[in-house]
């Protein structure tokens, strides 16, 4: 079922590379803070407000990837705990004090092993961190995304596809439902059956049940998202410029505003 239009652990050079590529963690850390594209920030700024959050991902990511590349047997003699230790930062450098760092440290480790027990039925990763890329050819573009963890849970004949983030940000979610829902569309041939996205710091499950109706609409955002990156043939770079960065937080309120969404979210 995986090996429909996608291609799996994409290596650097690859030289088929499109005029138009949507890299979903490029999008996710420019809509996570809208502010500071629209009225910038001085950079050190910019660098010190995120540099706790990306160090504590860092860490979350590194213990989901190796607690479920664990045989389910051995899971239970590990606890998560001791796998995110490993790769929490030693120092509070970029938390906001002392006190915030211990206060995240204690709120992410305990979310994180409530998360991890209620995850027990699940034995086998299909997908664990990997980077896959697809072609949308109606809306002539490839989807480049990194799936943490997906699963096919017995009798499903979908995927239950799970996002371990931080901090929750409703915009973050949004594109997360929107992106995974057409990239498994494109790329497998089938909706995925389940969206779980798990916002450790606040302690919150969202869970997205996509559709052919909700899809539609997913189509029409990664379009409005294509439309706001450089064209390759007139620029050097595909980077978002700062122009871009508003533009899609512009279109995003309008286009929000005049479609009212579909109430898929479980939360």
């Amino acid at each position: 079922m995986l090996r429909h239009h996608a291609q799996g652990a994409m290596q650097p050079g690859v030289s088929d590379v499109p005029e138009r590529l949507l890299e979903d963690y490029r999008l996710e850390e420019m809509l996570r803070s809208p502010h500071r594209f629209i009225r910038p920030e001085p950079e050190a700024q910019q660098h010190s407000s995120l540099q706790w959050r990306h160090r504590v991902q860092y860490a979350v990511s590194h213990a989901v990837n190796a607690f479920y590349s664990l045989d389910p047997e051995v899971r239970k003699e590990v606890p998560v705990q001791y796998l995110l230790e490993k790769w929490w930062p030693r120092k509070a450098t970029g938390f906001e004090s002392i006190l915030h760092y211990w206060d995240v440290k204690n709120k992410i480790t305990d979310e994180l092993s409530l998360a991890i027990a209620m995850n027990d039925d699940l034995k086998h990763p299909t997908i664990l961190f990997e980077q896959w890329r697809t072609e949308l050819p109606s809306l002539s573009m490839h989807l480049s995304m990194i799936l943490q963890a997906a699963w096919q849970p017995e009798g499903w004949d979908s995927l239950l596809i799970q996002k371990y983030m931080v901090v929750h940000d409703p915009n973050v979610v949004e594109a997360f439902q929107h992106l995974v829902s057409v990239f498994c569309w494109e790329a497998f041939g089938k909706l995925p059956g389940m969206i779980e996205i798990y916002c450790l710091l606040e302690g919150r499950k969202i869970r997205y049940i996509p559709g052919r109706q909700s899809l539609v609409r997913s189509m029409d955002y990664i379009q409005l998202i294509r439309d706001s990156i450089p064209n390759a043939q007139k620029v050097d770079s595909d980077q978002f410029t700062v122009r871009d960065k508003a533009r899609v937080h512009e279109e995003v309120d309008r286009w929000r505003s005049e479609i009212e969404p579909k109430k898929n979210w479980l939360m």
